[in-house]
C-alpha cells in the first residue's frame, strides 16, 4: 500500500463535514470503517469511499 491508500483523520472530517465525536458515532451506530492505524489515526481510503457510496449515513446497517 502507498500513502495515498490511507487518509488522515482531518481528512475524513472535511470529507464528512464531522468533527471527531461525530464520526467516533458513525463507527458506532451506522457502520463507518475503523480506522486501520491509530496513532496518528488512519483511515483506508477505498473503505471509506465504499461506505459513502453505499449510502454513507442514510445506508441500513
Amino acid at each position: 500500500m502507498t500513502t495515498s491508500d490511507f487518509m488522515e483523520e482531518q481528512e475524513v472530517f472535511d470529507l464528512l463535514k464531522k468533527k471527531k465525536t461525530a464520526v467516533w458515532r458513525l463507527r458506532k451506530e451506522r457502520g463507518f470503517p475503523e480506522p486501520v492505524l491509530t496513532y496518528p489515526s488512519r483511515y483506508l481510503r477505498k473503505a471509506v469511499m465504499k461506505w459513502i457510496e453505499e449510502g454513507g449515513v442514510n445506508r441500513s446497517v
